[in-house]
């Protein structure tokens, strides 16, 4: 039986820079706000998670914006605190997501997130093995013999 290829998130919004974080944000928030393909049991677990984060996120929208616009060294501050609680989140919903994604793979397509996809050209359990050298030199000094 041939398994598909599964496809995981990719967390690289831990170690990006506040623009990069904000881009990622956006996304996976605008995908996250009324996505059908998304089921409500996924949510079963944690049922303030989303809400919890979309809020969040809209007010780091707001910080983030302040931020950029008035380079205050509190709104930066603040940045940074809300970026660190949004990263916990994402950690959150990314385990989820990819618990959904077992059933319901277009769950982690369309959440927005940065995805990898397992990708083997040759499956380990029907790679065949090459004889040894130990067992090829036996078997050329048995047939000296």
């Amino acid at each position: 039986m041939v398994r598909p290829a599964q496809c995981r998130i990719l967390r690289t919004y831990r170690c990006k820079t506040p623009s990069k974080f904000y881009s990622i944000l956006l996304r996976v928030w605008k995908c996250l706000t009324d996505n059908p393909k998304i089921p409500a049991s996924v949510w079963a677990a944690n049922p303030e998670l989303s809400s919890l984060f979309l809020s969040l996120a809209a007010k780091y929208h707001e910080v983030y914006q302040r931020a950029w616009l008035y380079s205050s060294k509190l709104d930066i501050a603040e940045r940074e605190a809300l970026q660190a609680q949004l990263t916990q989140y994402m950690d959150e919903i990314a385990s989820l997501l990819e618990a959904a994604a077992v059933r319901n793979p277009e769950a982690l397509i369309t959440s927005g997130f940065d995805l990898a996809k397992e990708r083997r050209s040759i499956s380990r359990v029907g790679a065949s093995q090459a004889p040894s050298e130990d067992v090829q030199a036996q078997d050329a000094e048995q047939a000296q013999s």
